[in-house]
């Protein structure tokens, strides 16, 4: 993930894309400007339909600086981050941190409790077994007895973030827990470049990091933001949906690209439910989330991804929460989404922030 979600800086390509408008009112912004290219070992997209201070250079200039945050704090696969750091500690003295690192795991951690522990920010043992961590692939399919050594240093209760003289700090029970934020990563840089563009009065904009979108305002032809969910069995075709985020948060977690398969043919995704130690199984190969920024949604998605389609839904339901799933039924992708998700499939003209 930073995801696929995909993961956390693994290369994949964007399980959302962004698309023409649909509907509004047609204005001429005096400039378009697009900014594009690689972060987090994934793909990033800018769309301002408007001048910018500095022009296109200063755009993709701060928006390299934010991403750097989001890396400098969670990457995996930067030794120097935070997290990277902490995990190589072979001690269980707390370690000081950013509390902006501190307020991604605290905040990730309440959405994963609000979906039963379904998302477990210290699987990294477990994604570094199955081979979808810095390490790369297994030579073979882990056993049920690696499977459970792992699975010990799993869980909420085998770290903390603590809270000494104003500062942050973030400690292990045991030298050999690791965390893994990548699930989070996409959204984490979406919502910082939002933040960014907002604090600049920046009226109209998309951002998109692979399976995570922000927008604000209108396209440059003056109509609401329109992004296509990814067909999964046609990743490089037409979208499998259409969907207009209102200026909310979306995100998607996908099953169909960050996987391997062993000699006998079986498909192991880079999802793995937490409780179990294993890859999910299921037939729902994707989910999209949207709320009120892309931190909430991106912690949201792969967890309903672990719980499968029938509860993702049921969950967005109880929660009041839009959700959208794909599954595959007899070999073809079949779409769902409950009644909150209805809305941002109709596009209309946005009525303000």
């Amino acid at each position: 993930m930073f995801k696929t979600k995909s993961v956390c800086l693994s290369l994949m390509l964007a399980a959302l894309v962004p698309l023409a408008g649909c509907g509004g009112e047609q204005v001429k912004p005096a400039e378009v400007l697009r900014v594009s290219g690689q972060t987090m070992g994934t793909f990033y997209q800018l769309t301002v339909p408007a001048d910018y201070k500095g022009g296109k250079e200063q755009l993709e200039k701060d928006a390299r600086a934010q991403f750097q945050t989001v890396i400098d704090a969670i990457s995996t696969f930067d030794k120097g981050s935070e997290i990277s750091r902490f995990n190589q500690r072979d001690s269980t003295e707390p370690m000081q941190i950013s509390t902006y690192l501190a307020h991604v795991i605290e905040e990730v951690n309440r959405q994963a409790l609000r979906i039963g522990g379904a998302t477990e920010i210290s699987i990294q043992p477990l994604v570094n077994l199955w081979g979808f961590g810095p390490d790369g692939r297994p030579v073979k399919v882990p056993s049920a007895e690696e499977i459970a050594a792992a699975r010990q240093y799993v869980g909420m209760d085998k770290y903390a973030v603590r809270y000494i003289g104003g500062s942050a700090f973030l400690e292990k029970k045991d030298p050999r827990v690791q965390l893994d934020l990548s699930t989070v990563g996409e959204g984490l840089g979406v919502d910082l470049l939002a933040q960014l563009l907002d604090e600049k009065k920046v009226e109209n904009y998309l951002v998109s990091i692979a399976g995570a979108i922000r927008s604000r305002g209108l396209n440059p032809e003056g109509k609401p933001w329109r992004v296509g969910i990814v067909n999964p069995v046609d990743p490089d075709g037409q979208p499998f949906a259409v969907v207009c985020p209102q200026q909310e948060a979306m995100s998607t977690s996908g099953s169909y690209r960050n996987y391997f398969t062993d000699d006998n043919g079986r498909r192991y995704s880079h999802i793995i439910d937490p409780k179990s130690g294993q890859p999910i199984s299921h037939h729902t190969v994707s989910v999209t989330v949207i709320g009120r920024n892309a931190l909430m949604t991106d912690a949201l998605d792969t967890g309903l991804m672990v719980l499968g389609a029938d509860e993702a839904l049921a969950w967005g339901d109880a929660h009041e929460t839009a959700v959208y799933t794909i599954e595959m039924q007899d070999g073809k992708p079949v779409g769902r989404h409950n009644r909150y998700f209805e809305k941002y499939l109709k596009c209309t003209a946005p009525s303000g922030r």
